[in-house]
């Protein structure tokens, strides 16, 4: 006597058959049994960073009542991020928004030591700081167990990948997912390239690394698109590629030395070089230029419109800002401008971006 499945039967039989033999499935990001071998290898590796920022509390003609009623004026606040340990010297890369005007910073190990740790530098362009750990003793602290860093040009869309971080202060949280795009431009800043991820990244990921499944670290998780604050499967890290490259500046410098010219400027749209009659709709019209800057050195004017630099055609302030970036201070560039209807190219002799602090918003 033969069984025969009813036709709904058959058709769910059809369905399991068909799903988990067919090529499509075995390509669906399943963690192999050796997953947990690796993620256990990688955790003494990523950190906990916790900042503390002191504010003192000053309000004009309230200080008796304060006194009287004991009201401290000194306030604390602490952050909560993530961070990789890069190399035995006990060197930690993390987000430069993790440890923004941080007058302490503490660093926990998946074994539970903590240590102080040295703001060594920081890059709020490419929101990466350096961090070194230090015992009570001042030195490096024992058994540190730095990770691999990869390289992320090889890395690509659908790859599984994993994080690990401290979200909402659980420590060495574990999340898994695969790339969902490269190269994404978000409006963080001009050097906007992220890796985009569907692995669950929360408040307290931020610095925390992201792992391809050989164990190397391809990314530092830094952003996460959402409405709620929380995770909404759109997640962005930093390419290793790119936090490497900072990495060397910072423990060098302790800062990310950049040229710039001196200039603010304005994207030339459609509108704009119709009113003016410029003959492009592509460029950086020039509005001011500051005093003594490079730009104004090499006798730029306002009105110009900077079309190339180095022959690399500028589209907007963000182009321009990343050609200008493939130059060091001290170098020259040649800066393709059209003035009036006349096309002509300047040389100009860059010098190093001020502090940030003391360049306004929106110089180039």
């Amino acid at each position: 006597m033969k069984l025969a499945l009813s036709r709904p039967r058959r058709s769910l039989a059809i369905l399991f058959s068909t799903l988990f033999c067919s090529p499509l499935f075995a390509a669906i990001s399943i963690p192999s049994p050796e997953f947990p071998d690796l993620v256990e290898k990688v955790l003494p590796g990523v950190v906990n960073v916790s900042s503390i920022t002191v504010t003192n509390t000053v309000v004009y003609g309230m200080d008796d009542f304060m006194n009287f009623f004991g009201i401290p004026r000194e306030q604390k606040s602490t952050s909560l991020g993530s961070g990789l340990i890069i190399d035995n010297e006990g060197y930690v890369l993390t987000n430069s928004h993790v440890v923004e005007n941080a007058t302490e910073v503490l660093v926990t190990l998946v074994d539970k030591r903590q240590f102080r740790a040295r703001i060594v530098g920081k890059d709020q362009k490419t929101d990466l700081a350096l961090l070194q750990l230090r015992d009570d003793t001042r030195k490096t602290p024992s058994g540190l167990k730095p990770l691999t860093l990869g390289d992320s040009t090889t890395v690509r869309i659908a790859e599984s990948v994993f994080a690990v971080g401290n979200p909402f202060g659980l420590q060495h949280t574990v999340t898994a997912g695969i790339i969902s795009a490269k190269n994404r431009t978000i409006g963080m800043g001009p050097f906007d390239n992220f890796l985009q991820t569907d692995a669950s990244i929360n408040p307290g990921n931020s610095g925390g690394p992201l792992f391809n499944m050989k164990g190397q670290v391809i990314g530092i998780n830094t952003v996460i698109y959402s409405r709620t604050g929380q995770s909404g499967g759109l997640g962005f890290a930093i390419p290793v590629n790119e936090a490497k490259i900072v990495f060397d500046s910072l423990k060098r410098f302790g800062r990310v030395p950049r040229p710039w010219l001196g200039v603010v400027g304005q994207p030339v749209t459609p509108a704009l070089a119709s009113y003016y009659g410029i003959p492009s709709d592509k460029g950086v019209i020039i509005v001011n230029l500051v005093e003594a800057a490079p730009a104004a050195r090499a006798s730029l004017r306002r009105g110009d419109v900077i079309l190339t630099v180095d022959g690399e055609a500028v589209e907007d302030s963000n182009s321009l800002e990343r050609a200008l970036a493939r130059k060091k201070p001290k170098e020259h560039s040649s800066i393709g401008i059209l003035r009036g209807q006349r096309r002509m190219d300047v040389k100009v002799r860059l010098d190093e971006l001020p502090r940030l602090d003391r360049v306004p918003p929106g110089i180039l």
